[in-house]
Order: C-alpha cells, then sequence, then structure tokens
C-alpha cells in the first residue's frame, strides 16, 4: 500500500516542525517521527512535546526534558487501547541546546525502537554504556 508522510509546520513557537513517515498505511505501526527544535528552544520551555495523532488508530508523543536530560517516546492508539509502547532515553551530559535539533523516533510492530538527535541514538534510561 502506499506511504504516509504528513509534516506539520510550526506546531509551537518552539518546534519547526514535526513529520510522520510510515512505508505502509496498512501498517500503522511502523516508521518515524521526527521532531525538528528551533535553535535555543529548551532554554526558552524546560519541557517540549511534539505530537501527531490520527484519532483513534495512532498517536506518538516525543517529551523531551531539558532538565533531567531525558526524552520519553510514547506510541500506541489514540482511544488508548492495545498496543501502547513507552520508552525513556538519556541525552548525552554536554549535549549543546543552543543549536536547531532534529529528533528521530523510529517504531516497528507498535513498538518504539530507537530514538535518534541529529542521526545520532540515544541510550535508553538507566542503560550502561
Amino acid at each position: 500500500m502506499p506511504p504516509i508522510k504528513l509534516r506539520q509546520s510550526n506546531p509551537s513557537r518552539l518546534i519547526e516542525y514535526g513529520e510522520i513517515e510510515i512505508p505502509d498505511d496498512d501498517d500503522l505501526g511502523a516508521g518515524c517521527f521526527i521532531t525538528r527544535l528551533k535553535p535555543n528552544a529548551l532554554f526558552v520551555q524546560n519541557i517540549i512535546n511534539s505530537q501527531m495523532m490520527n484519532v483513534p488508530v495512532f498517536q506518538i508523543s516525543v517529551n523531551i526534558n531539558g532538565t533531567d536530560k531525558e526524552v520519553s517516546v510514547l506510541l500506541g492508539k489514540a482511544d488508548g487501547s492495545d498496543p501502547v509502547s513507552r520508552r525513556v532515553f538519556e541525552l548525552p551530559r554536554e549535549f549543546d541546546f543552543r543549536p536547531e535539533r532534529l529528533f528521530t523516533a523510529r517504531f516497528k510492530d507498535w513498538k518504539v525502537t530507537a530514538l535518534e538527535v541529529d542521526g545520532t541514538g540515544l541510550m535508553e534510561a538507566g542503560q550502561e554504556e
């Protein structure tokens, strides 16, 4: 089936765009969600939420917490039914909040599989290097 690609420009004053890419519209549980933060966004506000929703069949939310240096990703159905996947990732200790940043959450089989910042994978919170 055809892919889905949808971009939402300027969904908030701190987010340049959010974009969902799903390779097959028959499988909404696989793809990626991209959030481009504007420069200095995490200096302006400590927690930034980026989300995309298609009620009742799909929702993804990326919550970037600059204070705790954590990013949580929640994937599931907008009506709250299963499946639901949530993972928390750690930002590097010396993370520079000044430049624009590109966060990419990847998912497959309705499970969050990875989170990247500017193409570099982040470790899950609580994991040793």
